[in-house]
């Protein structure tokens, strides 16, 4: 990336706690109107995607759509549970039961689309799976189309709906994310540095480079080798050394855990280094994950100090993100 990205507005909702949970009361009335009628996931995106617009000053609900804000989020099931009750309607009902509304409902884009429309962004709309990694991948994506000058501002982030469904998925095909599963969304606004300044937003941090990759056979020996080099040039995009990196925010399944540790110490060395897993309190939240780990990075990182957000997913899928804190955003 040529220059850092700024972070002005976040938004998440999760399902730890109960606290966090998507209620589409506390929408905004154009938003809750077209979330009444959508599918979980896009409910989840619309409550985070509004927050984090709302925080950096860029909601709106009417008018002309705005071709220069855009939308690129990321997911790992997508409309998993509505497919799975789709398929269940044309089982127990035949053809009577291919209901178009339900249909529509059933493409993984179907939320980022939800998103441009409620909230009047009409530039790029795009929509990445990368596994569990896909959020992280979705922000590094959005911010490489904000450093080019494709948008002014991009509403990125991740997010999944967990039900019944995809845990019998899970379950049946020997799936274990070692933590139970948890439903989730954030999204990040992301702009150039200079329109946030004469917007007047105040920047939370910055993202300052990022890569992704894949990692064909994680039961060999050398299985991290794909983040270690994902790691490696995520730094090297960021213009930073292994040595400045102040935190490392972790989002692998524990399964994998052995394989980041080595992969890292390859990338970064092995001197101590300050760790997050914010997974191991919200649960395994899929393709938000990665975004909630940048959140983490932020309200975890000082004044001019540099994170680094990674994740390695059973799918093979790798990616890294470099964060700074609110001075690295100038």
């Amino acid at each position: 990336m040529s220059a850092a990205v700024a972070i002005t507005g976040v938004g998440a909702v999760t399902s730890a706690g109960g606290s966090g949970e998507a209620r589409l009361g506390d929408l905004p009335a154009p938003i809750r109107a077209r979330a009444a009628r959508a599918e979980r996931v896009t409910q989840l995106a619309l409550a985070a995607g509004a927050a984090a617009l709302a925080a950096a000053g860029l909601a709106v609900f009417d008018g002309a759509p705005r071709p220069t804000l855009g939308v690129v989020l990321g997911t790992a099931f997508g409309c998993f549970l509505t497919n799975a009750a789709y398929q269940r309607r044309l089982a127990l009902a035949g053809p009577a039961g291919a209901s178009p509304r339900l249909f529509a409902a059933t493409v993984s884009n179907a939320a980022a689309g939800e998103l441009g429309i409620a909230c009047r962004l009409g530039g790029p709309t795009v929509t990445l799976s990368a596994g569990a990694a896909s959020g992280l991948v979705a922000l590094g994506h959005a911010a490489e189309l904000v450093a080019a000058g494709g948008a002014t501002a991009i509403a990125a982030g991740g997010m999944d709906a967990v039900g019944a469904a995809l845990a019998d998925w899970a379950r049946d095909g020997g799936l274990d994310p070692g933590r139970p599963l948890a439903e989730a969304a954030a999204v990040l606004v992301l702009e150039p540095l200079a329109e946030a300044q004469r917007r007047g937003a105040t920047a939370r941090g910055a993202v300052r480079g990022w890569a992704s990759g894949f990692a064909p056979d994680l039961a060999a020996a050398d299985a991290g080798r794909g983040l270690t080099a994902a790691a490696a040039r995520a730094l090297a995009d960021a213009g930073v050394a292994g040595d400045a990196v102040a935190l490392v925010v972790s989002c692998a399944p524990p399964a994998l855990a052995e394989i980041e540790r080595r992969a890292l110490d390859a990338a970064l060395g092995s001197r101590p280094r300050r760790t997050l897993v914010p997974k191991d309190r919200l649960g395994e939240t899929l393709g938000a994950g990665g975004p909630l780990g940048v959140l983490a990075a932020l309200d975890a990182l000082g004044s001019g100090d540099v994170g680094l957000v990674v994740d390695i997913c059973a799918s093979g899928h790798v990616a890294a993100l470099v964060v700074g804190g609110a001075e690295g955003a100038r």
